[in-house]
């Protein structure tokens, strides 16, 4: 029987294909230590599905997040997994497209007709706000939104098409799916709703520290020098490889492989970094859908977030142009790291904040270039990239390349401090510095010294000049302090095109 449900699996995931790139934007590190608990919690008391006294197979990202299933009492049991992070407040909406796929899955399953063959579904979320409840209400609201949602892409379609007189080819979601399967009904949606449900869980820190504490509890004693942050690595590393490999995997193989020689990936830190940045990046989308500036501009800057996060992604691969990016991005003191280890994604969390501030910069950039000019955005030709730093060229730019940063501290001197030595470095010196801030006295209509010395001190009698201001003709760079980017306000861009003015002046 396990063979017909291995079948099943495949069968139903191979309708799954070509979901929403969106879906993979971040929380790929939570799935797997979030998974890896409920592989050892397997049959336990403690069982993610209520499951007894089983010996489950678990296959990583067929059909949903996770697929466990087993056989017992000459019955088969498929147990489908969504799992979803996210560090605000989430409403129901945020889970709309979930509870829909897992619906249109469920469909896949009973048009199978398998008697002797049971199947649940779970939401593992977690967020700020409070339990969901039942499942049906929510797949009920989910329904009505996305027919809503269809209905004025059909009406804005179909003018455009009397305009142009050429067909637009429309896209299928995951309505389309299951008006497919022809088995939509009340009552097979109130059948859904008694073997689906969501499951609060912990924050992704809880989750990893219980992890490490279980696997410490587990297998520590087999290699007195396994550390708990090797036994996660090795653990999450395993399941990475078999998941990325369609192969199955079960407490029995992990007790397996700890017996063995077990191994974290070489670039397992590197992974786990670009995910903890796209983590980042979903939670400026967050905000951009927690404050509407009017119809599409969510949309939009989730597209944008989502061409960002690839770029990153793809840059990341390379460890120099991961430390690069934090000594460009980071006004702060930056830790010493060795790359792909523990330090390393220590120094990246430290400078989250930078992060974040640097992507919602770059994202109301793009969005201010696509609606002014229309034109696609193309990453790798807006920044140049080496060992030191990311240069940033605005296509606009009148005063030469540029360096977006985080964000200055209101003694503008203490960020210099760090920042400035990274930046005259030979294969940087930018002549603009994107940096918010709020001194009045640095701005982007002064010129300031690549070079400088802080032993000058003015004799008495003398005329006291600041040591960063500078003739043009020296070796100078331009900070230019974004506040007409206007960064809380999402869709307006009245200003935007003055920051990349040579000789802007505040009003």
């Amino acid at each position: 029987m396990t063979t017909a449900a291995k079948e099943i699996i495949g069968q139903i995931h191979d309708l799954n294909k070509n979901r929403d790139a969106f879906h993979s934007i971040n929380g790929y590190f939570y799935q797997f230590e979030l998974t890896l608990l409920h592989i050892l919690d397997d049959g336990s008391g403690n069982d993610a599905f209520e499951d007894v006294n089983c010996q489950s197979s678990f296959m990583i990202e067929r059909i949903e997040d996770y697929v466990k299933y087993f056989d017992k009492d000459e019955k088969s049991f498929i147990r489908v997994a969504q799992i979803k992070h996210h560090s605000n407040k989430e409403g129901p909406s945020t889970y709309y497209d979930a509870v829909l796929f897992l619906y249109y899955n469920y469909l896949n399953f009973l048009e199978r007709n398998l008697p002797d063959t049971e199947y649940v579904a779970r939401i593992f979320h977690y967020d700020l706000s409070e339990e969901k409840g039942s499942i049906k209400p929510i797949l009920d609201s989910a329904w009505t939104s996305f027919e809503k949602k269809k209905k004025k892409i059909k009406e804005a379609d179909d003018e455009k098409e009397r305009h142009t007189g050429q067909p637009i080819k429309r896209n299928e979601d995951v309505l389309d799916k299951i008006y497919k399967t022809g088995l939509d009904s009340e009552e097979n949606r109130q059948a859904f709703a008694t073997i689906a449900k969501f499951i609060k869980t912990q924050r992704h820190e809880d989750v990893t520290e219980k992890l490490k504490s279980k696997l410490k509890e587990r297998y520590q004693h087999l290699y007195a020098f396994n550390s708990d942050e090797f036994l996660y690595a090795a653990s999450v590393s395993k399941l990475i490889k078999e998941g990325q490999k369609g192969l199955e995997f079960s407490l029995r193989e992990l007790d397996e492989y700890f017996n063995g020689d077990a191994e974290q990936l070489d670039n397992f830190y590197a992974l786990k970094i670009t995910d903890y940045v796209k983590g980042i990046i979903d939670s400026n989308i967050i905000d951009v859908d927690l404050n509407p500036w009017g119809r599409g501009v969510y949309e939009l800057y989730r597209e944008i977030y989502v061409d960002i996060a690839r770029f990153i992604e793809e840059k990341f691969k390379t460890n120099e142009y991961r430390k690069s990016f934090l000594l460009s991005t980071n006004p702060r003191e930056i830790r010493m790291f060795e790359a792909n280890t523990l330090d390393e994604y220590i120094a990246f969390t430290e400078a989250s904040v930078a992060i974040s501030q640097l992507l919602s910069k770059l994202s109301k950039i793009i969005y201010y270039y696509w609606e002014s000019s229309g034109e696609a955005v193309d990453l790798d030709e807006w920044f140049k990239i080496n060992d030191q730093g990311w240069l940033f060229k605005f296509p606009g730019e009148q005063r030469g390349i540029g360096v977006i940063t985080g964000d200055f501290s209101s003694d503008v001197f203490s960020s210099l401090r760090h920042i400035l030595p990274r930046l005259r470095n030979e294969k940087l010196k930018p002549d603009v510095w994107y940096v918010k801030h709020d001194d009045e006295f640095f701005n982007a209509s002064q010129n300031m010294k690549y070079e400088h010395d802080f032993s000058d001190v003015p004799m008495e009698g003398e005329e006291v000049h600041h040591p960063y201001f500078c003739d043009p003709a020296e070796d100078h760079f331009h900070m230019q302090c974004l506040r007409c980017l206007s960064l809380n306000n999402y869709s307006k861009n009245p200003k935007t095109h003055e920051i990349f003015v040579h000789g802007c002046r505040e009003e």
